[in-house]
């Protein structure tokens, strides 16, 4: 792992700019606009200090690898209540850094009108395109080092000019998941959907819809855990179960017949329903192929239905 010498020497630098940009404009108003005008800025972590911290790295092990990457810009999520404003999961929106610093340029979709916000997503690349600094979310790992980890809530009053410095980690794609993302979320053109339902059959023979949950991998690295279908009785008093659906990364270095998605279904115990059951698992690998195969035109998706303790 590279040392971080020039990276601690660097963050001096960058805590300079910050306190000379951010604290005297934050509530400067502008008086020609009922608009608010909005900026950010990259606050690296300095994560050696935490370090010492004995269950911090017995959790997270080796700490993210830094570069000496010039950062250039950022791409940006951001949301009022349950509304994409500005930038989108499946396409952030990207904001060019002022050059030679660390605080992005103005930019008209950053005018914005007065009130709540939340930052959802903030990562900073280099000229070339490749990621260099993440900020975590609050559900990761590595969320512990920084003192706001996203969502990050913002306030916008009229005529504001502010800027907001979101703390960024270097970032080492071994270590995705602990930034509380899954891996294919920063570098994804495309994903499909695929959908579980299951059944489970007692040994007297009786039908049920199944309570279970869900894990998928692939190549190891874990995209989904033991995410857990909803179940219930309806009106009439009769049991239900909803099925699953993940959005899975359609990957372009796996051929079309090659299967890199790994499941496991879990059944589990539904009270008042079937009880207690022993552990059964189902577990399988798709390929694009069998992923595809699935689609009903170009929305419908067709479940993979999986039987427990029934015959096939």
């Amino acid at each position: 792992m590279k040392t971080f010498k020039t990276y601690l020497s660097f963050l001096a630098i960058f805590a300079m700019l910050f306190t000379s940009c951010s604290k005297d404009e934050d509530t400067a108003v502008n008086p020609e606009s009922d608009k608010a005008s909005l900026s950010f800025g990259a606050l690296v972590e300095d994560l050696t200090n935490e370090s010492t911290n004995k269950q911090s790295t017995d959790v997270i092990g080796d700490l993210p690898v830094c570069t000496d990457d010039t950062a250039a810009y950022v791409e940006i999520v951001l949301m009022q209540g349950d509304t994409e404003i500005v930038g989108t999961e499946a396409e952030p929106f990207r904001v060019d850094l002022v050059a030679g610093q660390l605080f992005t340029k103005e930019v008209s979709e950053l005018e914005l009108d007065p009130g709540a916000y939340s930052l959802e997503h903030f990562a900073v690349y280099n000229a070339e395109g490749a990621l260099i600094w993440l900020a975590p979310r609050a559900d990761g790992t590595l969320a512990q080092f920084v003192d706001n980890a996203l969502p990050l809530d913002i306030n916008l009053g009229a005529g504001v000019k502010k800027y907001v410095d979101v703390s960024v980690i270097c970032y080492d794609d071994r270590d995705v998941n602990q930034y509380g993302y899954m891996f294919f979320e920063l570098d994804i053109n495309r994903a499909f959907e695929y959908c579980f339902f299951a059944n489970y059959c007692t040994p007297e023979g009786r039908h049920y819809p199944a309570h279970y949950s869900v894990d998928i991998s692939i190549d190891g690295n874990v995209i989904y855990s033991g995410v857990v279908n909803t179940t219930g009785t309806n009106e009439d008093g009769d049991f239900y179960a909803d099925p699953l659906c993940f959005a899975l990364p359609d990957l372009a270095e796996y051929g079309d017949d090659e299967e890199y998605i790994d499941y496991t279904v879990t059944l589990l115990d539904w009270e008042g329903a079937y009880g207690d059951v022993d552990q059964m698992e189902i577990s399988g690998s798709l390929s694009r192929a069998e992923v595809m195969a699935k689609f009903d035109g170009t929305e419908a998706v067709e479940y993979d239905h999986l039987r427990f303790g029934c015959d096939q």
